[in-house]
């Protein structure tokens, strides 16, 4: 009378099963849900714990504003430390996931679906500390049927499973992005190359070439600059000996805003190359971190481009160091004075050691950036040659009574 039944099939290939349930007490079908309790996920993941989740993916709802169908929910262990949350639904899929691997269950002929997420205390090992983990309780009916995937978060693997999958990828609010460039690199990768390092070489080449009017309309302001130094000289001599709180310093930056636009100078053009790079900088942080495409791909002699070198001292970041030198060497700075020049001078120290514990593609990509400007700063320096330097100021003696 009592009795429950579970079945699995398996696949020969692939990361597809099909799940059934039944459980009947007292000769009476009774409704259950099938539980993949805490402890789920790739443990040498940095921050596991909060890398976990209980997922599900409605999509009847819009998720950015209305810009595309469907949304993916997601809840912690915190959330539910409290006690389970019920939810239902009919859902795409519905289960756990982490940073690189998912294990979902995909309900049959759209069928309404009950969740309950829930929190497990699991100790990491034996003697270990517990943890809290998230875990999930799905079905909700006296007969549960669903496919069951559980494997990693490729993106040509989830596409090809359900395309609703891909979801689970966290590309963030940087996604518009982030994903285009991952989806480049990809292609590049399985079409060209066929290694993850060498694609970002060539996508950053690309990226640069694209960014050339720019970058070529900033060393054009910066030669401008240069030219008008004499010009500034007599401005700043005007000038000379006044503190920062001296009203006069407002009538000296006003006659150097309208030199400027005299000139037709943007003294921040020089500036625009960098504001450009820092949202792809952090692009390609979010690809390294969240695709298991790049976990573990190697380029040369470093083994995971999404980890910071293994070596004991990390080459590549002194590379870059190096690389920066020479660029800061041959870029002009008009206006600035000695001493700030000087400082400037320690700016390749100051990005080798934030770059130093950086995953190595994106090291990469930086490396790659400034071997590319030091090539097209050559050649601007080629065609338009620096101005000559202005003449030193003329000491005037003053005559004796």
């Amino acid at each position: 009378k009592n009795y429950t039944l579970k079945t699995f099939q398996f696949s020969k290939s692939g990361y597809l099963s099909q799940i059934t349930t039944e459980v009947t007490v007292n000769g009476v079908p009774t409704d259950h849900l099938i539980q993949w309790r805490g402890g789920f996920g790739d443990a040498t993941v940095l921050n596991r714990v909060a890398e976990q989740h209980a997922v599900y993916f409605d999509p009847h709802e819009a998720s950015m504003a209305g810009l595309s169908q469907g949304k993916l929910y997601n809840k912690d262990a915190k959330s539910v430390k409290d006690g389970p949350v019920i939810t239902t639904g009919t859902f795409s899929f519905v289960g756990l996931d982490d940073r690189f691997f998912a294990a979902v269950f995909l309900p049959k002929d759209n069928t309404q679906v009950k969740v309950e997420t829930i929190k497990d205390d699991v100790p990491p090992a034996p003697a270990g500390k517990e943890e809290m983990r998230v875990g999930v309780e799905v079905g909700g009916d006296s007969a549960n049927r669903f496919t069951l995937f559980v494997g990693p978060k490729d993106i040509d693997l989830l596409r090809r499973v359900d395309p609703k999958l891909q979801q689970m990828i966290d590309w963030g609010w940087y996604g518009v992005i982030a994903k285009p460039l991952f989806l480049a690199m990809h292609w590049v990768n399985d079409n060209f190359v066929h290694n993850y390092g060498w694609s970002i070489v060539l996508i950053t080449i690309v990226i640069n070439l694209v960014l050339l009017p720019l970058r070529l309309k900033s060393m054009k302001s910066q030669r401008k600059m240069q030219s008008l130094q004499p010009k500034l000289a007599v401005i700043n001599a005007k000038y000379k000996g006044l503190s920062m709180r001296d009203p006069k310093k407002a009538a000296q930056n006003q006659e150097v805003m309208e030199l400027y636009k005299k000139e037709g100078v943007n003294p921040m053009g020089g500036c625009l190359p960098m504001v450009v790079q820092l949202p792809l900088i952090y692009a390609f942080y979010k690809v390294l971190a969240v695709t298991i495409e790049m976990r573990g791909a190697h380029w040369m002699w470093i083994s995971d481009l999404s980890q910071p070198e293994q070596l004991p001292i990390h080459i590549l970041p002194l590379i870059m160091i190096v690389s920066q030198f020479v660029m800061q060497k041959m870029t002009p700075n008009p206006g600035m004075d000695p001493s700030q020049a000087k400082m400037m001078m320690f700016m390749p120290l100051m990005f080798g050691f934030l770059f130093y514990n950086f995953s190595s593609g994106l090291v990469l990509y930086w490396l790659t950036s400034n071997l590319v400007g030091i090539a097209q700063q050559w050649a601007v320096n080629r065609m338009m040659p620096a101005p000559p330097p202005p003449p030193p100021p003329v000491a005037v003696k003053k005559k004796g009574k």
